[in-house]
């Protein structure tokens, strides 16, 4: 592990000189590409464990994109190396706050559908050199956002696979941390005919880069004439990074990302 963090800060070092964003030379793709890949494995091997909390909310829409109902939840997440917890606090449904027991259901139906995986998505893995040939890359050029100057990086799936994501990504030209993905799936999962997601980052005052909301909108239709509309947010505060959180405290709640 040491070994590979040594080389990470040495490559990522040669990549990521602060001249690079201001060369007159045209940036390479390839090289942003290999300096976000690189940023990101820096950031993930010098963070052990992770806290943060989260405000929720999922939403099923009618047609004309009025809310048909809205359930709202706090929640904890907790993370360290591939284990993952979340902690849910308080659930309420149409602005009422709901019993314990109906929490308690809430969660359930979350973790079966797999809607407490959507934060541990990482947009960025089809930057990793396993994943690259499965991909093709594009620099559209330097762009405003979230008052970041970045490069706006488009990622194009070669490939039909639900479990991987393509889209348009802003890497702040600094140092290629991350600033905002617009991604979806490569192939729409069952009925679903849309599902795109955003993800928002920003720096912690130590220069850790990690995400501040997530949101996702999708529709769908059940044979010729159900159609359904849903949307999901979420907001992310309170970030703590390596506070010595143990692999007992996750139990029997971990699982892979």
């Amino acid at each position: 592990m040491m070994r590979q963090l040594i080389i990470l800060i040495s490559l990522t070092a040669v990549l990521l000189c602060p001249g690079m964003a201001r060369s007159e030379v045209e940036p390479d793709i390839e090289k942003i590409v290999d300096g976000a890949y690189l940023r990101d494995s820096l950031n993930r091997s010098t963070m052990y464990d992770i806290t943060f909390s989260a405000e929720s909310y999922s939403r099923k829409l009618k047609g004309n994109g009025e809310v048909k109902e809205e359930k709202r939840y706090f929640k904890t997440y907790y993370f360290k190396d591939t284990l993952f917890k979340a902690e849910f606090l308080e659930y309420s449904k149409n602005g009422e706050k709901q019993s314990e027991k109906d929490l308690q259901k809430q969660i359930k139906d979350l973790e079966k559908k797999g809607h407490l995986r959507d934060v541990t998505i990482n947009p960025l893995r089809p930057f990793y050199p396993e994943a690259r040939a499965n991909f093709r890359f594009n620099l559209l050029g330097v762009e405003s956002k979230s008052d970041y100057s970045c490069y706006h990086v488009t990622v194009e799936c070669l490939i039909e696979d639900k479990e991987l994501y393509e889209g348009d990504y802003w890497l702040e030209t600094t140092n290629l941390n991350l600033v905002t993905a617009l991604f979806h799936p490569s192939k729409l999962p069952g009925p679903i005919k849309q599902l795109d997601m955003e993800m928002i980052y920003a720096p912690l005052d130590d220069g850790y880069w990690l995400p501040r909301r997530f949101h996702l909108f999708g529709r769908g239709k059940v044979m010729l004439f159900i159609k359904f509309n849903f949307e999901a947010e979420e907001f992310y505060s309170d970030h703590l990074v390596n506070c010595g959180l143990t692999e007992d405290f996750f139990q029997e709640k971990s699982d892979e990302k």
